[in-house]
């Protein structure tokens, strides 16, 4: 008898490379904290970083690692 398990819907899991991904970024003087969401409005992966240059060039980065992205949204006020 083969048992199969639900996936755990509090496990995050990464998207392949093909994967499309919206990536949202709510901007702060300090920091900016981003979220990578998939087509269907699951949410692969957040991170926070520091506005520096070193901490923009490791956001794309991040950015990058979560597939093609087919839409970005920047917050700031």
């Amino acid at each position: 008898m083969t048992v199969t398990r639900m996936p755990d819907p509090h496990i995050q899991q990464q998207p392949g490379p093909a994967e499309e991904a919206v990536i949202g970024v709510d901007t702060h003087k300090d920091r900016h904290v981003a979220v990578a969401l998939s087509m269907t409005g699951r949410v692969l992966d957040d991170a926070a970083f520091v506005t520096t240059t070193d901490g923009y060039r490791q956001l794309v980065a991040w950015a990058r690692a979560h597939g093609a992205w087919c839409r970005a949204g920047v917050e700031g006020t």
